[in-house]
């Protein structure tokens, strides 16, 4: 497995940590889409995702109803977390227009970054101390940064991140301090022959510092110590391509991230 694949296969994996971490959390598959229910009321974290090449707008369509009367059965939002790689010949350029149809509407559009051994800073990086979310306190400011960053319900981000569950399944989170100032956040999972990088977030007092670089580079090489593996992926905001592109990462993929209409 290699490419934009081996990034799919990561991202389920993420997305099923959340699952397994609630008690109403569930992983459904089918034919050829996982269904990825974390069971909180927020759409992103049940996340619906392809895991084979479509053809065709009608087989996109017909991928996508049983998933979709999945979680209305269990009234709750939902996300497909497009991966355009699948998608082959001209359904690329109509599938927007198809999934809105569908009755989704596009959230957010990011490319899918990978990168081996990254290259080395550039400048001098701040002085912050790194402390992993086992502790309870740093679970804590794990789920605080989530809402600042990304603008994640405190509520969710409580359910989601604050869980001691969520962080006993292979997903490992840190917690950047600046003069015992909780500023940045980073996690990582080793899935699919890679390590997924997920939730890099900077209070936004403390951006364009270097928080985010110094974090990265310390759960990288955590995870790729522990691992044995060089390769990273991720998929970046707009805001961030380019501090991964600075550190080595090219895009391979393009992802499209579409919400149910509810």
């Amino acid at each position: 497995m290699g490419g934009f694949e081996a990034m799919e296969e990561n991202l389920r994996a993420t997305f099923a940590v959340f699952s397994r971490a609630r008690p109403d959390g569930a992983v459904r598959q089918f034919s050829g889409l996982a269904a990825i229910c974390s069971g909180v009321r927020f759409s992103t974290f049940n996340a619906v995702l392809l895991t084979s090449p479509v053809e065709s707008a009608e087989e996109l369509c017909g991928r996508i109803e049983p998933a979709a009367g999945y979680f209305r059965e269990r009234d709750l939002p939902w996300s497909l977390w497009l991966c355009e790689e699948w998608l082959q010949g001209r359904l690329r350029k109509r599938a927007r227009r198809v999934l809105e149809q569908a009755g989704l509407r596009l959230l957010i559009e990011m490319p899918g970054m990978a990168a081996g051994r990254l290259r080395p800073p550039s400048r001098p990086l701040p002085p912050l101390v790194f402390r992993p979310v086992q502790e309870e306190a740093a679970r804590q400011a794990f789920q605080f940064l989530m809402s600042a960053a990304f603008e994640v319900p405190a509520a969710v981000a409580s359910q989601i991140y604050g869980a001691e569950q969520t962080w006993q399944d292979g997903l490992t989170g840190w917690v950047a301090y600046w003069d015992g100032c909780a500023v940045a956040t980073a996690a990582t999972r080793v899935a699919g022959g890679v390590i997924g990088l997920y939730a890099v977030g900077t209070l936004p007092a403390f951006r364009r510092q270097g928080c985010a670089e110094a974090i990265v580079r310390h759960a990288l090489g955590r995870a790729q110590a522990a691992s044995g593996l060089e390769e990273s992926v991720l998929q970046s905001t707009a805001a961030a391509v380019s501090l991964y592109q600075k550190l080595g990462y090219r895009s391979v993929a393009r992802y499209s991230v579409y919400v149910s209409n509810r």
